[in-house]
């Protein structure tokens, strides 16, 4: 994975993570790259997966805090 901005828990304890990623781990997971994004993802452990499933793109801090609200995520202890 890339540099992790936020590890979140949501309140059913399932981590989110908030991150940049790189062109390949978007084109890993069939997507093309946005410019100055940051996603939201969490852990996938499929065999046939890429090891993350990317639930949404976050084009502002906005919208990563507002998601953060939405998912009742708190900071995970890193």
């Amino acid at each position: 994975m890339d540099d992790i901005f936020l590890v979140g828990t949501t309140e059913n304890g399932s981590e989110l993570y908030v991150s940049e990623l790189s062109k390949q781990t978007l084109a890993d997971n069939g997507m093309q790259a946005e410019s100055a994004c940051l996603y939201l993802y969490e852990t996938d452990n499929e065999p046939t997966g890429s090891g993350i499933r990317v639930l949404a793109s976050l084009p502002t801090m906005d919208s990563v805090y507002r998601l953060v609200d939405l998912f009742g995520m708190r900071q995970a202890a890193v």
